[in-house]
């Protein structure tokens, strides 16, 4: 069916079905991530979505590709690296990596060496997550090109009622990778004392692709522990402090079958087998001081102090034999890749509500400090079985060296937003953040290892301003009409900046990249928002311009026949596009969702691949307070097909492209006992054959692992939870 008969048939049946009204009493839905404060979703200048628990408990998400499945212009690329399969990062109305902010209860994430990607968040630890689309620099500084992603950890009082425990164990098991995950949840709300615990176990294997897949991912056992602590003490009626521990630790055990076999460069040899061994933890810490003291400067306020460490290590082991002149030489080679990064800091948010003869302010504004210390060295070396001879100079590479020097980042920060309701129809939005940013690179002998392209250091020490101004216009009870300007920043990272190597074996070398400017964008955004007794629905026109994009180049080509790479401000992207979202309730067991995208995108003036294609999602949900049934289609139309072709040494491809498709997946809990409750879900339920464009998007159509990012087949979950 075409997408936009799809669309009229869809918006138009829904709003002929809605003929009962919601109750009175109806709550609105606030949220935080627009202005750090809560401001109820239908009056945001801009777009934001909000994935609450309850639809996150219902669709049984096991990791952040399922948290954002159902959410319209945000999408998760899957990347499958040295036969390492996983979720790469969030995009947001086709931009994504780095350039969408992630926060955990307000702070930024730690990064992640690739092979983790950023999926770095147990999402059993959350009771919400919010997504700012468009730029977001203003509220939240460096990264905040295309937007932001918010988790919020669930806090005793989401859980137990004043003077009762609460204590619950929840177990699922996934088909499609044999997933098995047991959680324990334990919360207290006393008079002044507040407390959570929880822990959660789980059990992981390869990804089983779709029956049409013609390969297989290598085959993977991993094992995770997730624990979230936080304590609550009021120590007066004013006067809180919250201490949150959150801690996990991973480990994967792989065997990579693809890597085994003959190989012809840069010698003749033959695998036997190679496994991996990865593991890693995060731990993070947050002491918040949340006080109230009505004054000339603040109503109420928040302290945060907070650390975090990451410790991720990837070791790969590899037996194989090379064939030279003489007889065979067996080796065993061993590579173990690391990547640490601490973090601490210190934020302070005050919020403060002016009203003046009815005209009200209310004012967001603080300071952010963050500290950064990272590393990333690499060992390699290969063991001759047959002399006991120990080789540390391998691919043109001395071992142990490090491609990008120690370094220290200083972030400091001033933010201001001020919400200014100049009546009741016209609410007026400013915000404004200054950010300073230092870099500082720090080498060592491991850093000087290997002779380098170019040893000029970049040292950074910038800043940047972004500005933010909305405008909410009331034009009758059911609809009202915002429009934004928002402005975007990402400053060079440690990587761009200066990852600096030579590999001699494959003729070739990254240089550092002094003089790197930011990448910047600003936004432009404006469109509808309507709401009913029983109908609430935004219909969104956006024009996002991205400048300076960071990417590599061919520099030039050494006397010695090397060519020379570098990170350089390149590209330059317009994206441009309509989105449509509605939720309503036809009946009091009965509601309906639907939302569509239509994006377009350019990248120098040409057609930008990362842009997802035309999509919508159509859901209904039944509840009867037992049973509670929810159903998706998920509809996509054909990607673009015409694409400039991919041009290398072996000359040029076309690039792949994808037909359109529909999926539908289907979602249940039934509630056995007043304790107990069963949740089930089956995905893919046509046992469609699809790629998901975010994963694919880029690559030759005559790949030979496209099959290896298939999504799975037709495929079911189940899960129990039991409250005490």
């Amino acid at each position: 069916m075409d997408l936009y008969k799809l669309f009229k048939f869809s918006f138009v049946g829904i709003l002929l079905s809605l003929n009962i009204s919601a109750s009175e009493d109806e709550v609105q839905e606030v949220v935080v991530i627009s202005s750090k404060y809560p401001v109820p979703l239908q009056e945001v200048v801009g777009s934001v979505d909000s994935i609450s628990l309850e639809d996150m408990e219902t669709r049984m998400v096991s990791d952040l590709s399922d948290i954002l499945d159902k959410t319209i212009g945000v999408s998760v690329s899957k990347r499958n690296v040295s036969g390492r399969a996983y979720n790469d990062g969030i995009s947001i109305r086709g931009l994504g990596g780095k350039r969408v902010n992630i926060l955990v209860d307000g702070i930024r994430v730690a990064d992640a060496y690739t092979g983790y990607g950023r999926d770095v968040v147990d999402v059993d630890l959350l009771k919400r997550v919010e997504i700012l689309k468009g730029p977001s620099s203003a509220l939240y500084g460096s990264d905040g090109l295309a937007g932001a992603v918010s988790y919020i950890t669930k806090d005793p009082s989401d859980l137990a009622d004043f003077g009762k425990n609460y204590l619950s164990i929840n177990t699922a098991y996934d088909e499609d990778n044999e997933h098995t995950k047991v959680s324990l949840l334990a919360a207290r709300v006393g008079q002044t004392i507040e407390s959570l615990v929880q822990l959660t176990s789980r059990e992981l294997s390869q990804m089983e692709l779709h029956d049409d897949a013609t390969l297989e991912l290598d085959p993977f056992d991993g094992k995770q522990l997730s624990v979230l602590a936080k304590f609550k003490v009021s120590l007066s009626d004013a006067f809180d402090i919250t201490l949150t521990l959150d801690s996990q630790e991973f480990e994967g055990d792989y065997i990579f079958n693809s890597q085994a076999g003959m190989s012809y460069f840069p010698e003749v040899s033959s695998t036997t087998n190679v496994i991996g061994m990865d593991d890693g933890s995060r731990d993070r810490g947050t002491l918040a001081l949340d006080f109230a003291n009505e004054n000339t400067f603040f109503d109420n306020g928040s302290i945060r102090f907070f650390v975090q460490q990451t410790d991720q290590k990837q070791v790969t082991t590899r037996s194989k034999q090379i064939f030279g002149a003489g007889p065979p030489s067996m080796i065993n080679a061993y590579r173990d890749y690391q990547f640490n990064q601490d973090i601490d800091g210190i934020s302070a948010d005050f919020f403060k509500s002016i009203n003046n003869n009815g005209r009200i302010h209310n004012i967001v504004y603080g300071v952010e400090v963050e500290n950064i210390e990272i590393e990333r060295p690499r060992i390699r070396y290969e063991t001759n079985l047959m002399t006991g001879a120990v080789n540390t100079f391998l691919g043109g590479e001395y071992y142990p060296n490090k491609t990008i020097p120690d370094t220290e980042i200083e972030r400091q920060s001033f933010f201001f937003n001020d919400r200014f309701e100049v009546n009741e129809k016209t609410t007026i939005v400013f915000g404004a953040r200054y950010d300073g940013y230092e870099l500082t690179p720090i080498a060592d002998e491991l850093f000087y290892a290997n002779s380098q392209a170019t040893n000029q250091l970049y040292f950074i020490d910038d800043s940047a301003v972004s500005m933010k101004f909305g405008f909410l216009r009331v034009l009758s009870d059911e609809v009202s009409f915002y429009a934004q300007y928002a402005e975007g920043f990402r400053a060079p990272d440690f990587q761009s900046a200066n990852l600096s190597f030579t590999n001699l074996a494959f003729r070739y070398a990254v240089g550092t990249s002094p003089g790197l400017k930011p990448e910047e964008s600003e936004g432009i955004e404006f469109g509808f928002k309507g709401a009913t007794d029983n109908v609430s629905w935004t219909l969104s026109f956006y024009d996002n311009e991205y400048t300076d994009f960071i990417d590599t180049y061919i520099k030039g080509r050494s006397q010695q026949g090397i060519t020379l790479y570098e990170y350089g401000n390149l590209d330059e992207v317009d994206i441009t596009g309509v989105e449509f979202e509605m939720s309503a309730d036809i009946s009091d067991n009965l509601q309906a969702s639907f939302g569509f995208s239509i994006p377009n995108g350019n990248m120098n003036g040409e057609r930008l691949a990362s842009i997802e294609p035309e999509e919508a999602i159509l859901g209904l949900l039944w509840d009867t307070g037992k049973l509670r049934l929810s159903g998706y289609a998920n509809f996509t139309a054909g990607s673009y097909d015409n694409f400039a072709p991919s041009c290398g040494r072996s000359g040029c491809t076309p690039l792949l492209a994808l037909s359109g498709l529909t999926t539908f997946d289907v979602y249940g809990s039934y509630q056995i006992t007043a304790n107990m409750k069963l949740r089930f879900a089956l995905k893919n339920l046509t046992d469609e054959s699809y790629w998901n464009w975010s994963s694919v998007q880029g690559k030759s159509a005559s790949d030979a692992n496209l099959d290896l990012f298939m999504e799975p087949g037709r495929n079911s979950s189940v899960g129990l939870k039991y409250e005490f």
